[in-house]
């Protein structure tokens, strides 16, 4: 069974995916459930959760490999 987590973050990626896949294709995004927002994304887990908690500092963040094929995803 997902996690609520998981299952909002999804969504917010679907909702940005053609966008995110012509622009940032093979990065990492981090998305902030709460506001349905694309928090941050970078080359890296690190530098996508360091451009996140600046923004949203004290959040937790669904991470997403950019394209069709999903890397492990990354729950903080």
């Amino acid at each position: 069974m997902k996690s609520v987590l998981v299952i909002k973050g999804e969504e917010v990626y679907a909702q940005n995916k053609e966008k995110l896949e012509k622009t940032h294709l093979g990065k990492i995004v981090a998305i902030e459930i709460e506001y349905g927002d694309i928090a941050g994304i970078g080359s890296s887990l690190d530098e996508a959760y360091e451009k996140a908690v600046k923004k949203y500092p004290d959040r937790k963040f669904y991470f997403r490999k950019v394209g069709p094929q999903p890397a492990p995803t990354y729950l903080f």
